[in-house]
């Protein structure tokens, strides 16, 4: 297994930082086009804004974009689903 430098991606970090997070409980993982992103839908979900290009990770949405992440947990069934919007294709 090859080692994952994680000091120089904060993206990464994030993104193993959630899946280390809810190690104990059942993941579902949906991804959609970054178009199809309302935030109504996320309104009682913990919404993060992305851009690959800087390495911002955060709750502030910014100009540039490139990934939405969303995690809706239910406690009660011990689930999470994590929603990833991206651009599509």
């Amino acid at each position: 297994m090859t080692k994952i430098d994680t000091k120089t991606d904060k993206v990464l970090a994030f993104l193993l930082g959630i899946i280390y997070g809810y190690r104990g409980a059942l993941v579902e993982v949906k991804r959609k086009d970054i178009c199809q992103y309302n935030e109504e839908e996320h309104s009682k979900d913990k919404v993060y804004f992305i851009n690959r290009k800087t390495g911002y990770v955060g709750n502030v949405k910014s100009s540039e974009v490139t990934h939405i992440c969303a995690i809706r947990e239910n406690k009660e069934e011990k689930k999470v689903v994590i929603f990833l919007y991206k651009k599509q294709g």
